[in-house]
C-alpha cells in the first residue's frame, strides 16, 4: 500500500517577505515604544529615559579689565571672547563693553571650569630662545625651564601662524599624544624655515602667559614645529583648541569681579507638549486626508515617515545618553513635520530642496550661536533621517500591500 506524497506548495520569496515586514514592523513599534515620553515618567528604571541638561545649567556675571584704553583692542579683545564661547558652544550669551571693561554673562550646561578657561585667560603665545646665561637642568631651580623670564623674546606670536592643528603624533616614546601644529601663512614660511634652521637640533620654547612648553627643533628638510599638548583629556585639548584657534587678545586682561546668577531656562512641560503636538499632527493628516489635498499614498507615506524619523532620533537621544534640552524637542518636532511634508509633496525639485535646506543650515551652524546653532545641527540629523525613513516608508507601504 502507498502511502499518499505530500507536496507543499510554498512561496519561498513570499515567506521571506512576510517575515521580513513582521521584523521591519517589531522594530518600528519597538523604536515608536522607546521614543514615548512616558517611558521617563512611569518607567524610572528602564534606561530610556531623556538625558535631559536642565540640571546641568549654571550662570555667572564676569567684569573684565584690559591692560589698555584704546578702543580698537578693547572691541577685539570682545570679538575673541565672543568667538571663544561660540566655539565651545555656550547656549546664552552676551559679551559687551561696559565702560573700559568687558562684561561677560553666560547661562550654560559647559563644565564650568573649562569654560571659565576661556573668559580668564588671554593665552598668549610667543615663541622664544633659550637665554645663555640661565641652567635650565639646576637641581635648585628644578622650574627655571617653565618660565618665560628665564627666555629670549622673539619676533615669532600667533598672529603670524595661519592657524593651529591639534592632533595625535607619535612622541620620544614610541607611544601617541597629543600636539599643536603650528600651520604658517604662505608669506611668513621662508622666513620661519630660516629660524628653525638657525636652531636646529636646540631647544627653544612657546610661551603661553608666562609659561614656556620646551619644544626640540627637529633636524631634516622638513621642519614640523609641533609643540606638545600638556593634557590627554579631549575636553581639555578642546578648550586649548579653542584658545589657540579664536584669536589673539591685544593686552592683558584681568578679572574684576564675577557674580553668580540663576539660570533663566525655558521650562516645559515635556509630556504635555508631546501630546499636543501629537493631535495637531493627526487632526492636519485627517483634514489633508478628508479634503483630498493630497494623494492617499503620498500623505500615508509621509505620515509613517514623520512618526518613524522623530521615533529613531528620540530613541538615538535615549540610547546614547545624549544631553538634551527638552524645550527644543517640541520646535524640532514641528519643523520636521513641515520639512518631510515638503520634500514628500516635491518630488520633482526634491534635490534642489535637499541642497537649499543643507545650505542654510550649515551657515546657521557656522555664523549662528547658542540654541540656533544647536536646533540647526539636530535639524542636519534629522534632514538625513528624513531621507532614509521617506525611502523605507515607501518600501514598506509596497510590501505590506502585496500581502
Amino acid at each position: 500500500m502507498k502511502l499518499p506524497k505530500l507536496r507543499l506548495n510554498i512561496n519561498i520569496k513570499s515567506l521571506l517577505n512576510y517575515i521580513f515586514v513582521i521584523l521591519i514592523s517589531s522594530v518600528f513599534v519597538a523604536t515608536i515604544l522607546i521614543a514615548l515620553p512616558l517611558t521617563e515618567r512611569y518607567l524610572n528604571n528602564t534606561p530610556y529615559n531623556l538625558n535631559t541638561k536642565d540640571s546641568s545649567y549654571w550662570s555667572k556675571e564676569y567684569i573684565l579689565s584690559i591692560d589698555s584704553k584704546e578702543q580698537k583692542d578693547i572691541q577685539k579683545t570682545r570679538d575673541v571672547l565672543f568667538k571663544r564661547l561660540k566655539n565651545l558652544g555656550v547656549e546664552q550669551m552676551s559679551v559687551i563693553q561696559k565702560g573700559d571693561n568687558i562684561m561677560v554673562t553666560i547661562t550654560t550646561s559647559n563644565e564650568k571650569e573649562l569654560t571659565e578657561q576661556l573668559i580668564k585667560n588671554r593665552f598668549a603665545v610667543e615663541i622664544v630662545t633659550r637665554k645663555d646665561d640661565v641652567n635650565y637642568e639646576d637641581p635648585e631651580d628644578p622650574y627655571a625651564y617653565l618660565l618665560a623670564t628665564n627666555y629670549n623674546s622673539t619676533d615669532w606670536n600667533r598672529d603670524d601662524f595661519r592657524n593651529v592643528y591639534i592632533t595625535k603624533l607619535q612622541n620620544s616614546t614610541g607611544s601617541e599624544s597629543y600636539f599643536a601644529i603650528f600651520k604658517l601663512w604662505p608669506a611668513k614660511s621662508v622666513e620661519f624655515n630660516k629660524f628653525l634652521t638657525q636652531y636646529e637640533g636646540q631647544t627653544v620654547g612657546v610661551s603661553t602667559d608666562g609659561f614656556v612648553s620646551p619644544v626640540q627643533v627637529p633636524t631634516g628638510a622638513n621642519k614640523l614645529f609641533a609643540p606638545p599638548v600638556s593634557t590627554e583629556d579631549p575636553q581639555e585639548v578642546n578648550i586649548i583648541d579653542i584658545l589657540y584657534n579664536s584669536g589673539s587678545i591685544p593686552a592683558n586682561i584681568s578679572l574684576t569681579s564675577e557674580k553668580d546668577m540663576t539660570p533663566n531656562i525655558p521650562q516645559t512641560d515635556y509630556i504635555m507638549v508631546s501630546i499636543l503636538i501629537f493631535a495637531g499632527f493627526l487632526i492636519s493628516y485627517l483634514y489633508l486626508s478628508i479634503s483630498k489635498n493630497a494623494s492617499s499614498s503620498v500623505l500615508m507615506k509621509s505620515f509613517l515617515a514623520t512618526m518613524l524619523t522623530i521615533s529613531i532620533y528620540l530613541t538615538i537621544l535615549k540610547l546614547l545618553q545624549i544631553p538634551v534640552d527638552t524645550f527644543l524637542l517640541p520646535i524640532e518636532a514641528i519643523l520636521t513635520m513641515i520639512l518631510i511634508r515638503v520634500i514628500s509633496e516635491n518630488k520633482d525639485s526634491v534635490v534642489y530642496i535637499d541642497i537649499i535646506l543643507f545650505g542654510v543650515l550649515a551657515i546657521l551652524i557656522f555664523l549662528g550661536f547658542g540654541y540656533v546653532s544647536i536646533v540647526a545641527r539636530n535639524m542636519i540629523l534629522l534632514l538625513a533621517l528624513s531621507k532614509i525613513t521617506l525611502l523605507l516608508s515607501g518600501w514598506y507601504i509596497y510590501k505590506v500591500r502585496k500581502i
